[in-house]
């Protein structure tokens, strides 16, 4: 795989959901990103290329990062199928192929869910919360003089919103490249990393953050706070969102909307 095939199929990576359906679900993404390799392959032969995208269009369903792994590793599987003859080893191959897709999706859905829905998303969310109590953005006093500009509270989001791109766009990128050089043996490079132990630790790290912040909060704002309404409306609002989490996560709702939408009440509540 060349370096300009790799980053064409790293930018379309971006669209593996474009296409999604409550029938095959990302086949249609997952064909898209593969189109430039299957093209490259197939040049010498280009009648195959037909029935070679009527795999690709089967049910596919993965995590958007971490399906970089998936397509490194369908391209790698995808060369020993071309260099087959007979009809017995190309069946044998397209077997083997199609049970590696099916469990490469399953397990790098896994470690992505917990990795960067679970684990990361709450981390940066807590990043930013820890900027907006640096940079003295206090959600609970009002009519403070000296209030915080629009640019320090924009500040934490863009932090938070830096760090976990930049940690997504680089396992993008790398995935493809361990995906493709790696073997059936190290699950196509996903054993290569103790993905539970970064878990495990990323969470506790994220439990010792949260007792931090919520302990330092309490001090320093409870310390002089003001028992006016505006301040029992906003902490009621901090409270309601605090139970509506252990709803969503009883009703198994993403927490992703929760953040999002409590981001932008907490936003808007900042200005007034």
């Amino acid at each position: 795989m060349t370096f300009w095939l790799r980053l064409n199929m790293f930018f379309r990576s971006f669209f593996l959901q474009s296409g999604w359906n409550y029938v095959r679900y990302q086949n249609l993404g997952f064909a898209f990103v593969m189109m430039p390799f299957l093209r490259r392959l197939y040049k010498q032969d280009p009648d195959m290329l037909p029935t070679v995208l009527q795999r690709y269009l089967e049910a596919f369903n993965t995590h958007p990062v971490m399906a970089s792994f998936c397509f490194g590793a369908m391209a790698k599987q995808e060369e020993s199928v071309a260099r087959t003859s007979a009809v017995a080893e190309y069946k044998e191959q397209v077997a083997e192929w199609s049970g590696a897709r099916r469990g490469l999706s399953i397990t790098a859905a896994s470690i992505g869910d917990r990795l960067f829905w679970g684990t990361l998303k709450p981390l940066t969310l807590l990043l930013a919360v820890l900027i907006w109590m640096t940079l003295d953005v206090n959600f609970f006093e009002v009519d403070r003089p000296g209030s915080c500009s629009a640019w320090y509270a924009f500040s934490a989001g863009a932090a938070a919103f830096f760090i976990y791109n930049s940690i997504a766009l680089f396992v993008r990128w790398q995935g493809l490249k361990i995906g493709y050089e790696s073997d059936e043996k190290s699950c196509f490079g996903l054993t290569r990393f103790d993905w539970n132990r970064t878990i495990y630790k990323a969470k506790r790290i994220g439990l010792f953050c949260a007792v931090g912040l919520i302990l330092f909060g309490l001090y320093r704002y409870f310390g002089r706070m003001n028992f006016s309404l505006e301040f029992m409306a906003r902490a009621l609002l901090a409270a309601f969102f605090i139970l509506l989490s252990f709803l969503t996560r009883r009703l198994r709702i993403p927490n992703v909307y929760l953040y999002l939408t409590a981001a932008a009440v907490f936003a808007v509540a900042c200005m007034i």
